[in-house]
């Protein structure tokens, strides 16, 4: 029963207390038995083979008999994709890396799916976490950027948003997905160090950190294996190791053997029948095993659980749909994702009230692209030009347009208009760059030869085959240069473009990746100093295509190689703009170096201070940068150059000056060792240097790891309850993420012990020692109620906090064993306590 505390009498209280603690101390804690098993498993139990079978093909998913429904979603990595129109096209995904803010990511990723939920859907196919080994590869726009550090960062922030909703995100693709040239065959050859180091590591924090319940695979294969048919991939890595639970699917139609995609535990079949035909016969005759078909029909349904799916969700107002809050959030974002690249002789800001005239030049000045070609591109009910914005701010009698050519051919007849307009204005603003006619998806490109594979990946898949602007771009600013030299080009695109040919003829360079439907307002907002810029480059861009890292299908080594100023790094080469670059209006200083030991053990958390004063005379954001390099180090192991693991963006004003920490934990010097199949810290020599960009970092200070015995760090995160929308009146089950970035595993016969508080009145634990969580590894607990006392779900505001009980003996690091949510019933779901306030300021 439930104790009424107000009538207790100081004395009695005092008794009662100290007899609750003492019970507490004598109580044997019993093993926890899953209540989400249990209900996955009473669903399980009233279902034939053929309703399970049903649960894993995507036409037949739904169940009314017992209530289960079937998945609706589309694309949707930047906004409503799949041909829907009339929803908010935000930033593509290259261009929220651009941010590198992941406050603003989370609020970006709520927005997307509170679309989608007003539209009735539970699921979106999003975000991306591709990495761009190449600015020319076709899905360019829609990768993470070419740094896992940075790409993790950003995917878990989006995914924490999503989750802050009724629709949950699929991230995709795993894994590799790089060229899209005969993307169905190409077989990408990989270690395994890199494989999970270099190519998981922004998987793994989407998975752990970002809550994700849904993955889908990639078309290409990996060391002979379709990814989704590869058991490395999927049973050993994804599942085994990292701990997820919830269902995998194929990218449209992505296998072509059910016994081998079964046997890898892929859960659901989408785009091809090939599991809805050949299981209930093959598991009837005993070719296909019947508990690998439970096992991925609990994997849906667990996932169909946890998001809402089964025991109801809240309905989303279709007022949100293209709502002001919506549009002033696409702008907010691609405001914060330009990137200033050249400011000589401070031709920027522009000064409304001086300026005279100016020439709106290019192939990108009156219609803004917003994509690539793919099925991810967002049709909205309106989009705004650099064009039209400039005009916003001046008058249309200032502004004097020419298109001058077309983004990818060899036609000159538009040049005389542009040089006309050249003439008679006092500047010049080239807009640049690339649109969905010469990157995009592989159907795309060729249709053929993605169907059918089997060619090598020979060429880019940018149309034009070259990293430079395509067409007679550069050819038109150089004839401009020659009559106006107040050129500020904006580059438009989702791959980078190297501007090298054209540099010494503009005085300024803003880059702008495809910065959605608002994106001409804000670029006219930094042309014009309403805002100062504060995005930085999330990929190098090269002086040529020689500089790029060479294609093949080999990746093998790419951990140490590298890609984008990775390789930039091994191969000593300097290219146009580094990783990371980015300017601002204003100026910074960084200084004063420390770190809290320069001898540390293995495993210890190492603390990074250093000041960052604005020097300026404008308010501006710098995002601060740390680097970690190695010396020499055990396991004696090839090693990049240099590698992010670290980084803050913060706000200062003029003369302002801030101490930044930035800790590193185990997880940030993890390598894998593919002799222990395991994370490890290597120990050794260790270098970390600080700045504003890869290219510059005045602050440097060194340290070492010694060896240490290995000891678990176990955190949590991810709190959630089943019902995932509490009403009135529901019993309410508890859950949570429990990880261990530690630098060894738990072990079976270890206390794994959780309590569960609701505003500071334990309601639930998790208890068990029979459970081996592996270094870098995951386990998602269910907790059981306390003395059978069952938590009642009432209307109100409710703050739940987790806490590991952990001996300190036997943890790395206290300061990650809580975590807190917050819970609105009715309509409501856990909140990390993070978001709370973000998305409080967009008022929805």
């Amino acid at each position: 029963m439930r104790i009424n505390y107000k009538k207790l009498s100081h004395y009695s209280m005092l008794l009662f207390c100290c007899a609750a603690f003492f019970q507490c101390q004598n109580v044997e804690l019993q093993e926890t038995k899953s209540n989400l098993e249990y209900r996955i498993d009473t669903l399980m139990a009233k279902m034939s083979m053929q309703e399970k079978i049903k649960q894993l093909y995507y036409n037949t998913d739904g169940n009314d008999r017992l209530g289960i429904p079937q998945f609706t979603g589309s694309d949707g990595p930047h906004g409503i994709g799949n041909g829907a129109r009339g929803f908010s096209s935000f930033p593509v995904t290259i261009a929220m890396a651009a941010t590198w803010d992941p406050a603003l990511i989370s609020r970006v990723g709520r927005a997307i799916c509170l679309e989608q939920a007003a539209r009735g859907r539970d699921r979106i196919a999003g975000p991306t976490l591709d990495l761009l080994i190449d600015p020319r590869i076709g899905r360019a726009p829609e990768t993470i950027g070419e740094d896992p550090f940075l790409g993790g960062r950003i995917s878990e922030a989006f995914i924490k948003g999503q989750n802050t909703t009724s629709v949950f995100g699929t991230i995709k693709h795993y894994n590799l997905n790089t060229y899209e040239l005969n993307r169905r065959t190409n077989n990408y050859l990989s270690d395994e160090r890199s494989l999970v180091e270099f190519w998981g590591y922004h998987w793994k924090r989407a998975i752990q950190q970002g809550g994700a319940i849904s993955v889908m695979c990639a078309y290409n294969w990996i060391n002979g294996d379709k990814c989704a048919e590869n058991k490395y991939m999927i049973k050993d890595l994804l599942r085994d190791h990292w701990g997820f639970d919830y269902y995998v699917m194929c990218d449209w139609g992505g296998f072509s053997s059910t016994e081998k995609a079964l046997n890898s535990e892929l859960d659901f079949c989408e785009g091809n029948d090939l599991y809805i035909k050949e299981l209930p016969d093959g598991v009837a005759s005993g070719r296909f095993d019947s508990i690998l078909v439970n096992r991925a029909t609990q994997n849906v349904l667990r996932t169909k659980l946890l998001s809402g799916m089964i025991d109801g969700k809240p309905a989303t107002s279709e007022s949100i749909i293209d709502s002001k809050y919506q549009r002033e959030l696409v702008y907010e974002s691609g405001l914060k994702s330009l990137v200033l690249l050249k400011n000589k002789e401070h031709i920027l800001p522009l000064n409304q009230e001086e300026v005279k005239s100016i020439a709106v030049i290019g192939p990108n000045a009156r219609v803004l692209p917003l994509d690539g070609n793919s099925s991810s591109k967002v049709e909205p009910s309106y989009q705004i030009s650099v064009e039209r914005a400039v005009k916003t701010l001046l008058s249309d009698a200032q502004v004097n347009y020419a298109k001058g050519c077309n983004i990818n051919d060899s036609d000159k007849k538009q040049f005389k208009a542009a040089l006309k307009a050249a003439v008679e204005s006092e500047y010049v603003i080239f807009v640049a760059g690339l649109d969905s006619t010469v990157e995009g998806e592989g159907y795309f490109l060729d249709k053929e030869a993605d169907e059918k594979g089997g060619g090598a990946v020979t060429r880019p898949d940018r149309a034009s085959q070259t990293v430079l602007l395509p067409g007679m771009q550069n050819e038109l600013i150089k004839e401009i240069a020659k009559v106006n030299p107040n050129i500020i080009l904006v580059v438009v695109s989702g791959g980078t473009c190297s501007v090298t040919p054209v540099i010494d003829d503009v005085k300024g360079l803003l880059y702008a990746f495809y910065p959605g439907q608002e994106g001409g307002r804000a670029i006219a907002d930094v042309l014009f100093g309403n805002y100062n810029p504060s995005g930085k480059l999330p990929a190098t861009i090269p002086k040529s295509d020689d500089q790029i890292f060479p294609i093949s299908p080999d990746f093998r080594n790419l951990v140490s190689i590298g890609v984008g100023y990775r390789w930039f790094d091994s191969q000593k080469l300097t290219p146009e703009f580094a990783f990371g670059s980015g300017l601002s209006y204003t100026t910074f200083e960084y200084s004063n170096i420390s770190i809290n030991t320069t001898n540390a053990k293995v495993g210890e958390l190492i603390d990074v201070n250093f000041d960052l004063k604005n020097t300026g005379e404008v308010s501006g954001e710098e995002v601060a940068q740390l680097y970690l390099s190695t010396g020499n180090i055990i396991p004696d192991i090839a090693m990049p150059v240099k590698q992010l693991r670290g980084f803050e963006k913060v706000m200062l004003n003029p003369g302002e000056s801030k101490n930044v920490t930035i800790t590193l934990s185990p997880e940030e010097f993890y390598v894998f060792n593919e002799e222990i199949k395991s994370y490890q810290v290597p120990e050794g020599e260790y270098i970390v240097k600080v700045g504003g960009s890869s290219a510059i970092l005045p602050l440097k200070a060194e340290f070492k790891l010694s060896n240490a015995i290995g000891k678990p760090d176990l955190l949590v995160t991810n709190i959630r309850t089943l019902p995932a929308f509490p009403k009135e009146g529901d019993e309410v089950v508890f859950l949570a993420s429990l990880i261990n970035n530690g630098t060894a595993a738990t072990k079976i016969g270890d206390k794994h012990l959780l309590r569960f508080f609701i505003d500071g009145e334990e309601v639930a634990y998790y208890y068990s020692k029979t459970t081996s969580i592996p270094v870098g590894g995951m386990e998602v607990v269910c907790a059981q109620v306390v003395q059978g006392e069952k938590w009642i779900a009432a209307k109100g505001k409710f703050t739940i906090t987790v806490k590991i009980e952990h001996a300190k003996e036997n943890d790395l690091n206290l300061l990650n064993n809580s975590c807190e949510g917050q819970l609105s019933i009715p309509n409501g779901r856990v909140i990390p306590i993070e978001l709370v306030e973000q998305i409080m300021k967009d008022k929805y």
